[in-house]
């Protein structure tokens, strides 16, 4: 196997959060804002937004969904706006069986999203992730999420043999027990590693591999950094001007400009009605 396609592994587990202090005095207190999620000292923003999925769950963008429905897509855009008005007959079904995913941006996207992203920094060698807290699969015995041992349980199917790569090997306690990066409303866990072991965040056990992409993440040299909440269906990114254009021309990602001052939540599209 060529070596540069060999997966990087899960991000290792810190206990010591030093290097986040710089995010938990940047972002606001102002919860309704895109500054709550992540500092806003950077030259430009984009806003990803999460695909709704299919009856087959393929992806399905937000201009399709404007389409059907007969709405906009802008930089307020909320999908529940869209999905509640209706241009089409009842002939002509939703393009969407499920709304977009909220808290992880899927795994396609999440690679091309960390594809630009790496020709923006010069340290995508070195990156910090916070995962939120009370994401379910982090507790468990002896570890489970990106703790989970791949073992096989007695009377079970025997360990997977797929390339996925291993599970962290510090003591799971060590990191659940350790100190938090305190973001307004949410305490995070933190993680380091390369930016391609962005993807290999989640819930993994013998057979089987959730992923869940990073609730906040940004490089060392803090060239740009991007945050994506437990309860929103789009990721923001705050870095360049270079950097957001690229984003706004990549076909694989659906993206629009952002604010730090844009209002987050349901009731924030003033176009659709939101």
């Amino acid at each position: 196997m060529d070596r540069d396609s060999v997966p990087p592994g899960p991000p290792r587990p810190l206990t010591d959060t030093s290097r986040a202090v710089w995010l938990e005095r940047e972002v606001t207190g102002d919860a309704s804002v895109v500054a709550a999620l992540l500092p806003a000292c950077f030259e430009a923003y984009a806003r990803v937004l999460h695909p709704a999925e299919d009856a087959d769950g393929g992806p399905v963008r937000w201009d399709a969904a404007a389409s059907w429905a007969g709405g906009a897509i802008h930089p307020r855009v909320q999908f529940r706006a869209l999905a509640a008005l209706r241009r089409g007959t009842p002939d002509d079904p939703a393009p969407w069986d499920e709304p977009p995913a909220r808290g992880t941006l899927a795994a396609p996207q999440l690679r091309a999203l960390c594809a630009v992203l790496a020709r923006h920094t010069g340290r995508a060698d070195d990156c910090l992730f916070c995962i939120w807290e009370g994401w379910g699969w982090l507790g468990g015995s002896p570890a489970t999420g990106v703790l989970r041992a791949e073992s096989a349980e007695p009377g079970g199917p025997p360990p997977s043999r797929d390339p996925a790569p291993p599970p962290l090997r510090a003591p799971p306690r060590e990191l659940l027990d350790g100190p938090r990066v305190r973001l307004p409303w949410r305490d995070h866990l933190l993680l380091a590693g390369p930016l391609a072991a962005a993807s290999e965040i989640g819930d993994r056990g013998p057979g089987y591999f959730f992923q869940q992409s990073p609730n906040v993440f940004w490089p060392a040299d803090r060239a740009w950094c991007a945050a994506t909440d437990i309860e929103l269906d789009s990721t923001y990114v705050g870095g360049s001007a270079a950097l957001v254009a690229e984003l706004l021309d990549d076909p694989r990602l659906e993206t629009v400009r952002a604010s730090p001052r844009d209002p987050l939540g349901e009731h924030g599209d003033d176009v659709n009605g939101g």
